[in-house]
């Protein structure tokens, strides 16, 4: 991970992110080294800023964008762009400043090409192209008009040359105005996310089986010849709540429509209940199932829909499996690991809790009440609730807690040498791990001579210094648990294998290293949480087959709690069998981590200076390779173990090996440089049998390959893409190590 700069690959969704991070994800976007662009912001009175464009500035600024936030009235200085944001009901200023352009706005909504947008996720954008520069953004409410106005302003190109961009949820509509008055949409630009949504839903037919309802297509029938059987077994005989089972083509269709990753969800529906699931979810881990038997369940008894985790861990219950874990000892392996929720987030259906562990546990809970009371004693007792309901939980807790629980069987790291890339998630629906465009990025990854792929999950922590850390669990754009399995299931059937690579990213851009808490109880939260992270991402690594398991990223500021790190590695042994490793921050910080004798191959992101003169020669460059990772072949003397560069990369700048790590730095662009560099670890590092394999940083799962000048390190379509195919397809042709 970079130290200079921040990177977060990054029904109705809401952002899963806190909205820091989801500026902070904005705002890292920008092109670093661009011309400074200035943006004035002017917002109704009353609308409150904070605390959303609390840290905007400074984000902004390091993305080479000033902000200055003022109030509606305030004048604009010259040259400055201008972002007037508002939510409904809007002032009679704004509507006067908007009558220019093809809307209607009402006080709880707004009215677009014949369309009436009044759901709090709705919002559009709006453009005069006659005058660039100049922006209206306009929301159902506040969070809405703030999420679309940080998307329209320092996303991407592609959202800027939009006149109009319409957003509900996740779908889109956007275009192009015709340059008259009064200003009329340019038919053939636009592109209706949200019309297409709606003619795929009139598309589908409808039958009724057994009392249930399937609506599909044509193309997805064998969904239904595949799971009407397994919703029937749960079902079985007697009257229950109509039930209708939706099935959507693929898991980005699916997200667009849910704002769900995951490929089956259940809800309340009029009159009864509705399953919307991914026809082309894997068949391993099973996750459509427990969701077709938490229907059965809620349609036997609507009374369990009150408490959503207990009714998924019923379904869990009722598979004998989750996420690829037998549930009998779901409960105890999560206690022995210390991550084991606790009866009141379970109530609750907290949404910071692991729902991988906490439904496990909870399915293992109410096992162990079965096989105690019985399972209609168990069922009256879910539905009641209250006390009763609270107490037997704990009583069934303890209980499950006693059962023995088997950690995965160890396996080695895969044979050869791992010609790796870093697989980033591009934030959105349509380009995430999830998406068929994803599985087609891959597809050119393989033919790179690439053999593994990291994938990366992010926490988000608000600061260094406090303990607190949340991760994504659901929303599409973000790298989900369905995503990751998705992304390892594509690369293994184009014969790659996969690394999990779970990461912090901080608040403000600061450096993760940072991470050091203040006093020795909130180190003891901060391991709590990042054990919490690690070993559900670990279970989803387990189920998704991953071949080698990263168990943390630069933390310099932590590595010195050697206890709290062994203890945290003997977690992650329970949850997966995958080898582990730790990525330490570069080949000088390697040195200084100590607890490698845990693990089984040092990991290292590889950053270092190769040199400090901006015109060095490719042999000056070999050697500074060599200097640099001096250091790691000493190591894997000592240790015994093998050194994989768990990311390594070089922003297409000029002298890019002076700080491989800062592509915030405002150097010219020089493509030709990264190449460089990386024929120079090649070079220096071909043939020594200590250097396992390297992840070269990095490939965006949505395919979009770097634009002409572009400083970030997106290799696809650059010179150091066809450096580093030609240097693996060497590395193939050596025998495996």
């Amino acid at each position: 991970m970079k130290r200079a700069a921040a990177r977060v690959e990054s029904r109705r969704p809401r952002p899963a992110l806190p909205w820091v991070a989801l500026f902070a994800l904005f705002f890292s976007a920008a092109s670093p080294g661009a011309t400074a662009r200035r943006v004035a912001i002017r917002v109704p009175e009353g609308f409150s800023l904070a605390p959303e464009f609390e840290r905007l500035s400074g984000w902004a600024r390091r993305g080479g964008v000033e902000v200055a936030v003022s109030p509606e009235s305030s004048p604009v200085p010259a040259g400055w762009e201008t972002a007037r944001v508002t939510a409904l009901p809007a002032s009679e200023n704004f509507r006067q400043l908007v009558a220019k352009f093809p809307i209607r706005l009402e006080s709880k909504e707004f009215v677009f090409d014949g369309r009436s947008y009044g759901h709090p996720d709705d919002a559009i954008a709006l453009s005069d192209p006659s005058r660039p520069g100049e922006t209206f953004v306009i929301g159902v409410d506040r969070r809405a008009a703030l999420r679309l106005l940080a998307r329209r302003l320092f996303y991407g190109e592609e959202d800027r040359a939009d006149d109009y961009r319409v957003v509900s949820g996740e779908l889109s509509k956007s275009g192009r105005f015709v340059r008259h008055s009064p200003l009329a949409i340019d038919r053939p630009s636009d592109r209706d996310e949200i019309a297409a949504r709606e003619s795929f839903f009139r598309s589908l037919k409808e039958e009724e089986r057994g009392g249930v309802r399937w609506r599909f297509r044509d193309s997805e029938r064998t969904g239904v010849a595949r799971w009407e059987p397994v919703l029937r077994r749960f079902l079985g005989p007697g009257r229950h709540s109509p039930i209708l089972v939706v099935l959507i083509p693929d898991a980005a269709a699916k997200g667009r429509d849910t704002g769900s990753s995951r490929p089956a969800d259940l809800s309340a529906a009029a009159g009864g209940l509705r399953v919307d699931l991914d026809f082309s979810a894997p068949p391993e881990p099973d996750l459509v199932s427990p969701v077709l038997a938490s229907a059965a369940y809620a349609a036997r008894d609507r009374r369990l829909l009150a408490r959503p985790m207990l009714l998924a861990a019923l379904g869990a219950r009722a598979c004998r499996r989750w996420w690829g874990r037998d549930v009998q000892g779901f409960a105890a392996f999560a206690r022995r690991a210390r991550v084991e929720p606790t009866v009141g987030e379970v109530l609750s259906s907290d949404p910071e809790v692991s729902p991988v562990l906490a439904v496990g546990a909870a399915a293992s809970w109410i096992d162990a009440g079965v096989g105690e009371e019985g399972e209609a004693a168990v069922l009256t007792t879910l539905a009641a609730g209250g006390a009763p309901l609270e107490t037997a939980l704990k009583r069934w807790a303890e209980r499950a807690s006693t059962r023995p629980a088997h950690a995965p069987a160890r396996r080695p790291l895969p044979s050869g040498f791992l010609r790796g890339i870093s697989y980033a998630m591009s934030n959105s629906v349509d380009g995430s791990y999830a998406s068929p465009r994803s599985r087609q990025t891959l597809a050119r990854v393989a033919g790179m001579s690439v053999n593994s792929i990291s994938v990366m999950p992010f926490a988000f922590m608000r600061d260094a210094a406090l303990p607190a850390i949340s991760f994504i669990h659901r929303n599409p754009g973000g790298e989900t648990d369905e995503g990751i399995v998705r992304a390892l299931a594509d690369a293994r059937d184009l014969g790659m294998s996969a690394m999990v690579k779970p990461q912090i990213w901080i608040g403000g851009g600061r450096f993760v290293g940072e991470v050091a808490m203040k006093s020795e109880e909130d180190w003891r939260r901060f391991f709590d949480a990042y054990r919490r992270f690690l070993v559900h991402h670990a279970v989803v690594a387990e189920a998704a087959g991953a071949s080698l398991f990263c168990v943390g990223t630069e933390l310099v500021g932590t590595e010195g709690r050697v206890g709290q790190w062994r203890e945290t590695i003997a977690a992650v042994r329970l949850a997966t069998g995958a080898p582990l490793t730790y990525a330490s921050n570069w080949a000088a910080g390697a040195p200084k981590v100590p607890f490698w004798s845990a693990l089984d191959a040092i990991g290292v992101d590889f950053y270092d200076p190769l040199s400090p003169d901006p015109g060095a020669s490719d042999a000056a460059l070999e050697a500074g390779v060599a200097a640099a990772s001096a250091p790691l072949e000493k190591l894997s003397r000592e240790t015994g173990k093998p050194v994989v560069f768990a990311e390594a990369g070089y922003p297409p700048v000029q002298g890019t090996w002076l700080a491989p790590h800062d592509e915030n730095s405002g150097r010219p662009p020089a493509a030709s440089d990264a190449g460089r560099a990386v024929a120079a670890v090649f070079h220096a590092l071909e043939g020594k049998s200590w250097w396992k394999g390297v992840y070269w940083w990095k490939a965006f799962s949505n395919g979009v390959g770097a634009r002409p000048g572009e400083r970030g390190y997106n290799l696809l379509g650059t010179p150091a893409e066809k450096v580093i195919e030609q240097g693996f397809a060497r590395l193939n042709q050596t025998p495996k190590r």
